[in-house]
């Protein structure tokens, strides 16, 4: 049986214990950089000198920026659970209590260390499509992953009710650009304001879906 990609180098050699313990740990690390968010650019000789490592280390692990930044994607979907449909709950309740409860579940995660991280790379990677399809191939294709899991757990939370799937999928599209938007203003915005804001998101979709 073929190793799991968590227990492979980048090279495709098997790792042993100590290996795998330095690839979780250079994983921790780089999620700890971004998450600071200290304006940085992203490097991997960022990531490596803050492990105490050398970039061959780094290499030999991931292979390259892309290959880090995409495992460390996939290191985040799988800590959410997003991945994982058999752990999603049951949702109950009308439209718009379970709106509330998904606006607030990505709201919660924008500001916990994965959230931070996962924006920080969202924002370091170009913003062209086709040049980073062509420079991060890998971490597009993560990235692309990691959104499409939270959407569908979005359908998912709304499929026994009677709506326009065309309206839900409008919804689901507005909802997390919606919210990292109003995220982007929290630092200049009162938390009044800002709790507002989330309020007339969740009564606005909500109106939209009834």
């Amino acid at each position: 049986m073929p190793a799991s990609p968590t227990t492979q180098s980048a090279a495709g050699t098997r790792l042993n214990r100590r290996g795998r313990e330095t690839r979780q740990r250079l994983l921790e690390i780089a999620i700890g950089c971004l998450a600071e968010g200290s304006g940085e650019p992203l490097s991997a000789n960022r990531v490596a000198r803050a492990a105490g490592v050398s970039w061959g280390t780094l290499k030999h692990q991931f292979g390259d920026l892309d290959g880090l930044w995409a495992a460390v994607l996939i290191e985040l979907a799988d800590r959410s659970g997003a991945n994982s449909p058999e752990a999603w709950p049951q949702f109950r309740g009308s439209v718009g209590e379970r709106l509330r409860e998904m606006v607030d579940a990505i709201w919660a995660i924008l500001g916990t260390p994965e959230g931070r991280a996962v924006e920080t790379l969202r924002a370091g990677l170009p913003t062209d499509q086709a040049e980073r399809l062509a420079l991060f191939p890998q971490a597009a294709a993560a990235m692309a992953r990691y959104e499409d899991a939270w959407l569908r757990a979005f359908e998912y939370s709304l499929a026994d009710l009677p709506i326009d799937p065309a309206k839900v999928h409008q919804v689901r599209c507005l909802i997390p650009p919606a919210i990292r938007g109003i995220n982007n203003e929290r630092r200049l915005t009162s938390d009044a304001d800002v709790a507002a804001a989330l309020r007339g998101l969740v009564g606005a979709t909500t109106a939209y879906l009834e």
